[in-house]
């Protein structure tokens, strides 16, 4: 009779690239061999082709699988993206998520509370405010590369409310406590531009910071566009490093995306002119950034998207982007690739009232670190 240990490498992968993400740490007390394959990012034949995540449907966190070379195949490409709420979370409402090294940052919709999540271990941990949390509060994930301690950056900078805002804290998980961070910074960063962790340290898309005079309404001339990151270990911010495009208008799309465990894509659209380009680092880290001297990809009279995520398969010269039409009424997938290959997916309408005004995704790896509870 044949026995779980006696299937092969290639079977199990098959059978493990069906299995949700969050049940896979089940799967992991099964035998040694499933132990181990679980803990690969490509596990067998099945899992070189697919791509692993989470994303954002109408407040809740959705696990996502891509068949990669299926949707290459397919001409509908229907069925080859999965979307799957997440049982645990259900009645959860979840407004951001963000991802380092296996775990999800979660805010919730009514701003009262954090969730850190391991969707491998199952466990999970509530984060209490110092005060109180906002609706503008940007945040990051990222760890102490010394301690390999792992902290949350909040920070909410806005003087457009009727009372100015002005707060940068950092919450260290071991600890469990709340610093104020004393940070003077001559850049803004969008609320709608989430940053992205890479090696413990977190990078956004910033703009020179303008010091508008009385009663003017905008600045006048252009501003510089870069990134900035924050360096967990240091706790503090690095300098402008720059981008290999300039984003003219508010009405521009740039979105950051992971490229395994030490790269950073970059996407742009320019909005006057429709023309889509991906740009893929060669080095990055808090005070320097090179990028390679091509383009990854590059899109002409492309459709303009609002509030677009996406990731990129540098073998397979692959990006897939997804994002709302220019209406905000439907989510859809955009499947680029070499010499002019585009393939579009619709993924349903966007629901009335629900404050969907991008299409957050973020790819992930299964992850062993232990969330240290109270």
């Amino acid at each position: 009779m044949t026995t779980i240990s006696d299937l092969s490498r290639d079977l199990i992968g098959e059978i493990l690239s069906k299995v949700p993400i969050t049940c896979v740490g089940k799967v992991r007390c099964t035998c040694k061999r499933w132990n181990d394959s679980t803990r690969d990012r490509i596990v067998g034949k099945a899992g070189a082709r697919q791509f692993m995540g989470f994303t954002m449907m109408d407040y809740k966190v959705c696990s996502l699988r891509i068949d990669l070379n299926g949707i290459l195949k397919d001409e509908e490409g229907s069925g080859l993206i999965s979307i799957k709420p997440i049982d645990r979370l259900n009645k959860i409402e979840i407004y951001k998520v963000f991802h380092c090294d296996g775990l999800l940052l979660c805010a919730t919709k009514d701003n009262t509370r954090l969730l850190v999540w391991n969707p491998y271990l199952g466990q999970t941990k509530w984060i209490e405010p110092k005060k109180a949390y906002h609706r503008l509060d940007r945040y990051a994930l990222g760890y102490d590369k010394n301690k390999k301690s792992y902290k949350i950056l909040r920070f909410v900078d806005n003087k457009y409310l009727p009372t100015s805002l002005f707060e940068f804290e950092i919450y260290d998980m071991n600890s469990r406590l709340w610093r104020a961070l004393d940070v003077t910074p001559d850049w803004d960063n969008e609320f709608f531009r989430p940053g992205l962790t890479v090696k413990g340290n977190t990078y956004f898309f910033a703009k020179q910071k303008i010091i508008f005079e009385d009663d003017a309404d905008e600045a006048d001339g252009d501003v510089d566009d870069f990134l900035v990151s924050f360096d967990f270990t240091k706790e503090r911010f690095g300098p402008h490093l720059h981008v290999p495009f300039h984003s003219y208008l508010h009405e521009d799309t740039v979105a950051l995306s992971s490229v395994g465990e030490d790269k950073i894509a970059a996407l742009y659209q320019c909005a006057d002119i429709n023309v889509m380009e991906i740009w893929v680092t060669t080095k990055i880290e808090p005070h320097t950034v090179s990028w390679s001297k091509m383009c990854f990809l590059a899109v002409n009279n492309m459709t303009p998207l609002i509030g677009a995520s996406f990731f990129i398969d540098e073998e397979k010269k692959l990006a897939v982007v997804f994002a709302l039409d220019f209406l905000g009424r439907y989510k859809r997938a955009c499947i680029i690739g070499e010499n002019g290959y585009f393939k579009q997916v619709d993924l349903g309408e966007v629901v009335v009232n629900s404050g969907d005004y991008r299409f957050p995704m973020c790819s992930y790896v299964p992850s062993l670190v232990q969330i240290i509870q109270a």
